[in-house]
């Protein structure tokens, strides 16, 4: 019975573990220009209200930034994003 029960603990334990997909996408920054204004949102890109919500609020910048987040034990990604402009 021990046997057993150590046996069921062992593999919970090791599928319990499973590794990170990491991923990241970044375009060139216009870094000469120190009129630019860049901005980072982390958002839940499971809920695609969420995703709406952020980039309407930055309607008019320019993306330079996606990464995401994920491992086997959720369902669908976390991430942040970014975007940049020239400053008003």
């Amino acid at each position: 019975m021990k046997k057993i029960m150590f046996i069921a603990l062992l593999l919970m334990s090791v599928t319990g573990c499973q590794p990170a997909n990491i991923s990241a996408v970044m375009r060139g920054s216009d870094r000469e220009n120190a009129s630019m204004e860049t901005r980072c949102e982390e958002t839940d890109m499971r809920s695609n209200s969420e995703m709406q919500q952020v980039f309407s609020k930055y309607d008019g910048w320019r993306l330079i930034y996606i990464s995401e987040y994920t491992t086997g034990h959720k369902i669908g990604t976390h991430g942040a994003i970014c975007f940049e402009r020239a400053k008003k």
